[in-house]
């Protein structure tokens, strides 16, 4: 006989997307912390998959992983939490890794991925001038500056000499400054300025200073050489010999 009934069905038009964004900054040792979002409640569960990336940040910077996350149903937001590493080398700079959704059933995925940044949190290393040389005139003097550790970015520091003591040099008994970075395989002219690069990775520098040899029947004279305002370091105790 006739229809007397019918079925309609009503397709949901408005399916949630879901979207992770940037995670706050973060200093290494503490955990990042990605905001996981829905564009509108879901009437059920959406689970999220979620999976990091390495950037500037390496594996030894943070925890790589994939996770899975459960927004309840009704609710638009959740995290997805990745500890970062120390890695004790001072001196780097911000570093970046991102995580990006690879899995959600029943939602609409944005592709766009989410940045973790993570701020090195390692005291900047210690610079020192080492001990006092003697020498005869016309043998040039060998200082050492040393960093405590290695930094992650190039180190400068200021050269200062002067004449000190009962009989100071004057300017004629000094001759001109070089700088190695290499143990002493290359040395370099120390500029005008009297600041010097230390590269990343690099603890030690000898700066080498000539000296004059004059006809003139004299005492010991003596000079210091002191460094002063380093970038990317920290004065320690000895800053002139």
């Amino acid at each position: 006989g006739a229809a007397t009934s019918v079925t309609n069905t009503i397709n949901a038009s408005d399916t949630p997307t879901v979207s992770v964004g940037n995670a706050p900054a973060v200093t290494e040792g503490t955990n990042s912390v990605f905001p996981v979002t829905l564009s509108n409640p879901s009437s059920v569960d959406t689970v999220v998959t979620l999976t990091t990336t390495t950037g500037t940040a390496g594996t030894a910077d943070f925890t790589t992983t994939t996770t899975t996350i459960t927004i309840p149903a009704g609710q638009t937001t959740g995290s997805f939490t990745v500890p970062t590493l120390v890695d004790a080398i001072p001196g780097e700079p911000n570093e970046t890794f991102t995580a990006a959704i690879t899995a959600a059933p029943g939602v609409t995925i944005n592709p766009a991925p989410g940045t973790g940044t993570i701020i090195d949190g390692t005291p900047p290393p210690l610079i020192t001038i080492g001990t006092p040389q003697i020498v005869a005139e016309g043998t040039a003097t060998d200082n050492v500056i040393t960093l405590s550790t290695a930094s992650g970015v190039p180190v400068t520091v200021t050269l200062a000499t002067a004449g000190n003591g009962v009989n100071p040099t004057v300017a004629a008994d000094l001759g001109p400054q070089t700088y190695s970075t290499d143990g002493g395989a290359t040395f370099l002219p120390v500029p005008a300025s009297g600041i010097i690069t230390i590269p990343a990775g690099v603890t030690s520098v000898t700066v080498r200073t000539a000296t004059v040899n004059d006809p003139l029947s004299e005492p010991a004279e003596t000079y210091a050489m002191s460094i002063s305002a380093p970038t990317n370091a920290a004065m320690s105790a000895t800053t002139s010999v």
